[in-house]
């Protein structure tokens, strides 16, 4: 172990493993200069805040994805403006109406204006209008990105709840693919239901009233509420994978969707190199 550390640049820490009391030893002998230290399986505000405080930089966990519900919270007009537009999107509204929609909003254009304009999009020449860049991105990828958006504070294209949306978004939408072949809408949809799945979490509002508020399928609500048919179930898999449960219940989802381990870890990698691939392309 010794011979390796000089190699490592992440090392990671599955704080459920340490004996009560011992991780602040453990994170003091192994912090050490160029090397940054994640802790696994937080899961309390209190597992999260013990982690900051003894140098932890990068945190695992179901925490992140714990809704805290305020009451009386409701959803910043920039996040409903977004909501909006989703909600144009899947009602196939005219082009026109979404090009105002956008325009009404300097931030959206701005972030819109930029994103074209990289090479994760890859335009051959400079494109200066919200129109044209409509055009160029296409409805299919404008509403993936206004989904990811949603999760976007300023410039934090980093943030743990970020990260953990656009890669269930992205590892539900490979094995949609894997599960229906030839189906692009049942892909699609599973991104949605993926990105839309930790909505809670962002706003601290319930899910019922974000589903209130935009137009969605029968199915993606069905699995947001309550994990049913294919999407749930799909879901249900990644949200016990995220918490590292192992056991009968895990086997009985892979089963049910005739779904091997082996193609469940080719999914999980190829998601979240994609998720590394757009943050950087989007930063």
């Amino acid at each position: 172990m010794a011979k390796l550390r000089p190699l490592m640049d992440v090392i990671k820490v599955d704080i459920k493993q340490i004996a009560p009391g011992s991780l602040p030893v453990l994170a003091r002998a192994l912090k050490m200069p160029g090397q940054k230290l994640l802790a696994e399986k937080v899961e309390t505000v209190e597992e999260f805040r013990e982690c900051m405080d003894l140098g932890f930089e990068y945190f695992q966990g179901y925490y992140f994805s714990r809704p805290v519900i305020l009451s009386g919270k409701k959803i910043a007009p920039s996040q409903m403006t977004i909501m909006n537009l989703l909600n144009l999107l899947s009602k196939d509204a005219d082009q026109r109406e979404v090009e105002r929609s956008v325009k009404h909003d300097p931030l959206i254009s701005l972030n819109l204006l930029r994103l074209v304009n990289t090479p994760a999009v890859g335009a051959r020449f400079r494109i200066n209008s919200v129109g044209h860049a409509l055009i160029v991105l296409g409805r299919r990828q404008l509403q993936r990105w206004l989904q990811i958006l949603l999760y976007v504070k300023g410039a934090e294209f980093d943030s743990p709840l970020l990260q953990m949306a656009t890669t269930r978004g992205k590892t539900m939408e490979l094995m949609m693919e894997k599960l229906k072949p030839q189906q692009r809408v049942a892909a699609d949809i599973a991104f949605t239901v993926g990105i839309m799945s930790l909505m809670d979490a962002l706003f601290s509002v319930r899910m019922q009233e974000i589903l209130d508020c935009v137009n969605v399928l029968d199915e993606v609500r069905d699995a947001l509420l309550k994990r049913d048919g294919d999407y749930g179930d799909v879901l249900h898999l990644i949200e016990m994978i995220e918490r590292a449960q192992e056991g009968p219940e895990l086997t009985g989802i892979l089963h049910k969707l005739e779904l091997a381990p082996s193609e469940l870890y080719a999914i999980q990698v190829a998601a979240f190199e994609w998720v590394n691939d757009y943050a950087q392309g989007v930063r």
